[in-house]
């Protein structure tokens, strides 16, 4: 082969080709993958984190209680600007998408999750969301798990997928979930034509797959399975669906138009992870928040749009969580410090939208002046996997928890 390392660009390393993959997968498995396709009726999970701890107490405003305003008096949303979802709560004026996808009955609001012994470190608490395990550190995340468990030897190369920036969830033992940013940059290293793409391929077998070094083994297959996947995603792309509009200069919109057009092309991913940041507010919240909540909002409702117009949007599910939320009281800087307890989301065409769990109490705060949970956020995840994508949710969630009539 007329090649050299340095056509990589990777200079003897395949760090960057496999980057964001884990797990051990031989390249035998490439061959028994029916190029990626998925059953027509395989169920969709697509999981949205709103990092940095979502101010709750102005996403789901309990408009009605006066301590809401007390705690708050700069940061409160007014009566007359809640958007109305009953007597008691509304949501906060920029999210008029999601009112309106609650109104037509496709939205569930879940209050007060989180879990015991909160930890509000960003960095701790994204990953007890992410594995699931709140009291130890973690080797894997709830999604590795789901596909360890139901993903096993099937060779799907493309069996979960993380959309913008990489995160604990998909950590498993046996299977590789890739990480893109978008189809092109998930190229990698391969341009040109197919022909030359398999030139390339070939060489990367050649200059590292004849090595009796265990670690350079482990590096051919993990390279070999990155390039193969970026060849597959490549080819299912598809053209985005005319009649629905995302926002200009979105990144989290781009990655959601990404997903929904790798959910249109029939890929056989079963389950998608991205998320949008700038939900820090310890400072200058209103407006900040304000525009942030926009811009998620109108990313969701576009990309629900758009899984409508291509006749798929009872295929998918989509969960949307925060690490924890805010403090009750408003601090001196126009923000709120890092809390606990916090609503989440959950959209699609076979959820039964709606209100559900208790509104943490705004008078009964824990010693820190934080909001009590009261559902473990494991009580969703296990009503998604065992009612909605039909898997083990205790083997997956470690334990029993209570679900939810949802789907």
């Amino acid at each position: 082969m007329d090649l050299t390392r340095r056509d990589f660009l990777i200079k003897g390393s395949a760090v960057l080709l496999i980057a964001g993959l884990a797990g051990p997968l031989g390249l035998w498995e490439w061959n028994q993958v029916q190029r990626g396709r998925a059953s027509v009726n395989r169920p969709i999970l697509v999981v949205v984190q709103m990092s940095g701890g979502n101010d709750g107490l102005n996403t789901v405003i309990p408009y009605a209680n006066g301590m809401y305003y007390d705690s708050r008096p700069n940061l409160a949303i007014g009566q007359n600007e809640v958007l109305r979802i009953n007597s008691a709560l509304g949501l906060h004026p920029s999210l008029n998408g999601l009112k309106q996808l609650y109104d037509r009955g496709k939205l569930a609001i879940v209050n007060g999750v989180g879990y015991p012994n909160p930890n509000r470190s960003h960095f701790r608490s994204m990953e007890i969301w992410q594995t699931a395990v709140p009291d130890k550190n973690a080797d894997t995340g709830w999604l590795g798990r789901y596909l360890d468990s139901t993903q096993s030897g099937t060779g799907n190369l493309v069996a979960g997928l993380t959309v913008g920036t990489p995160a604990k969830i998909f950590l498993s033992k046996q299977i590789d979930a890739p990480v893109i940013e978008s189809v092109a940059n998930f190229r990698l290293k391969v341009r040109g034509a197919r022909d030359e793409q398999r030139r390339r391929l070939e060489a990367f077998r050649q200059m590292y797959g004849t090595s009796d070094i265990p670690a350079l083994q482990v590096v051919t297959e993990k390279g070999m399975h990155a390039l193969q996947a970026s060849e597959l995603i490549e080819t299912h792309a598809s053209e985005p669906k005319p009649g629905v509009e995302y926002p200009a200069s979105s990144k989290f919109a781009d990655h959601l138009e990404l997903i929904a057009e790798l959910i249109g092309s029939g890929l056989a991913t079963s389950v998608y992870f991205t998320q949008i940041g700038g939900f820090d507010d310890h400072a200058r919240e209103k407006a900040d928040h304000a525009r942030l909540l926009k811009e998620f909002d109108q990313g969701i409702s576009a990309f629900y749009a758009d899984l409508e117009n291509r006749g798929l949007a009872d295929r998918a599910v989509v969960l949307m969580y925060s690490e924890f939320g805010r403090r009750l009281k408003e601090n001196a800087s126009g923000g709120t410090d890092h809390g606990t307890a916090g609503p989440v989301f959950v959209l699609g065409e076979k959820i039964k939208g709606g209100v559900y769990g208790e509104m943490p109490s705004l008078s009964d705060l824990d010693e820190n002046g934080n909001l009590k949970y009261q559902l473990d956020f494991r009580s969703l995840y296990s009503t998604v996997l065992e009612d909605w994508m039909l898997a083990p949710a205790q083997e997956i969630v470690g334990g029993n928890f209570e679900r939810l009539p949802l789907i």
